[in-house]
């Protein structure tokens, strides 16, 4: 199996003044990765929400209607910018319309072959819930690459045990997690449990977050709380605290890793313990029947 150089972002919320200048500085960042020898690059939930600071502040299915005009524009860069680059990019979350007055929260990873594998966000916030006009995804996608079987994991996903389990199930080794959160609580918790998935399911986790705040607050996305890294579980042949690479918190950064997919069978195969094997699931459903 292929070892995987891969790039994840903590990207800045600058002030930008137009919309050309937020498709450069994303195409500036993929070029720097690709040229430091990064095959995948991982930005943030909501990044292209930014856009709407360049614009009156809006209500909420207002922006959802102005971000899901974007999306063929969306689409179109970053297919040619993977194929120019030759690297595959998991360019964000982006706000799609699904049906009739109702958006999806939706992950889109570009590959330079010209394929996209797409996930919605399956578990919503509160906020998702409440003040947008938002639909859960109701499947995941597990999908084969050149390095091994992925799956995406949007932020408040990764925070549900069962969902990265079933990913692991189904033969996934590295879960890819863009993330949006605007204060350290919320850093934390998703920080914790993308740890906490690794360690359990025996695999990587890949977080990317937004960082910095507007001039101008926004009711959407104005404010990001992130330190981005790629996340292995806590035995040998890792280390023990189970971090392969982390940025610095709050600077508008990109961080690099490699990913050895042998190192993680490994670490299956003779590691101290091996909780993804060592699992009892019939119990498990005994116990459920008991409540």
């Amino acid at each position: 199996m292929k070892k995987l150089t891969i790039a994840t972002t903590q990207y800045g919320l600058t002030d930008i003044r137009t919309e050309k200048e937020f498709w450069t500085g994303i195409d500036t960042k993929v070029r720097e990765a690709a040229e430091q020898g990064a095959s995948m690059i991982v930005f943030p939930e909501y990044m292209t929400a930014h856009l709407l600071s360049l614009e009156p502040s809006m209500l909420h299915d207002e922006a959802c209607y102005f971000l899901d005009g974007l999306t063929d524009k969306y689409t179109k860069f970053f297919g040619e910018l993977s194929r120019e680059c030759d690297i595959a990019i998991l360019a964000g979350t982006h706000i799609c319309l699904e049906e009739e007055s109702k958006y999806s929260n939706k992950a889109f990873l570009f590959f330079s072959d010209g394929r996209v594998e797409t996930q919605s966000k399956v578990h919503l916030t509160p906020e998702e819930q409440i003040r947008w006009p938002l639909v859960a995804g109701d499947e995941l996608n597990v999908f084969d690459t050149e390095w091994g079987k992925m799956a995406i994991l949007t932020c408040y996903d990764i925070e549900f045990p069962e969902l990265a389990r079933a990913a692991a199930l189904r033969g996934a080794e590295l879960l890819l997690c863009p993330s949006y959160t605007d204060d350290s609580f919320g850093y934390h918790r998703v920080r914790h449990c993308a740890q906490a998935r690794a360690i359990e399911n025996q695999l990587f986790v890949v977080l990317s977050g937004l960082v910095g705040t507007l001039s101008e607050d926004r009711p959407q996305v104005d404010t990001g709380f992130c330190q981005a890294g790629i996340f292995t579980p806590c035995d040998l042949p890792f280390a023990a605290d189970g971090i392969l690479q982390v940025g610095e918190t709050n600077e508008n950064r990109t961080v690099l890793a490699e990913l050895d997919f042998h190192r993680l069978r490994e670490n299956r195969e003779r590691g101290a313990v091996a909780p993804f094997y060592d699992r009892r699931p019939d119990l498990y459903e005994h116990q459920k029947t008991l409540l």
